[in-house]
């Protein structure tokens, strides 16, 4: 990459869908399976891909669903790491 902030002007369908521009795709390793995480800044949307995320980022995400949905914490550390498996068994498939 050779700056720390790109910008495009994309447009954002009757479906409420956008296509990141390839060159971004490319230089991020996103293909047709990958899976981001979208977080609201303010009037920003900020994406990363979810095998990227840290426990730290993971765990405010599940505390505001835990709360409203009466999950636990274990609950949602296994539910994390199935998930996981669950993705990681499907990259080994497709290889």
């Amino acid at each position: 990459m050779c700056c720390m902030f790109e910008s495009e002007i994309i447009k954002v369908t009757s479906k409420g869908q956008v296509t990141i521009p390839s060159r971004f795709r490319k230089e991020l390793s996103l293909d047709k399976d990958s899976y981001l995480y979208v977080t609201r800044a303010g009037n920003m949307l900020v994406l990363k891909k979810v095998d990227e995320l840290s426990p730290d980022e993971i765990t405010p995400i599940f505390e505001t669903i835990a709360k409203s949905e009466g999950v636990t914490g274990e609950m949602l550390l296994e539910e994390v790491e199935k998930a996981r498996e669950e993705l990681m068994a499907e990259r080994v498939v497709s290889s």
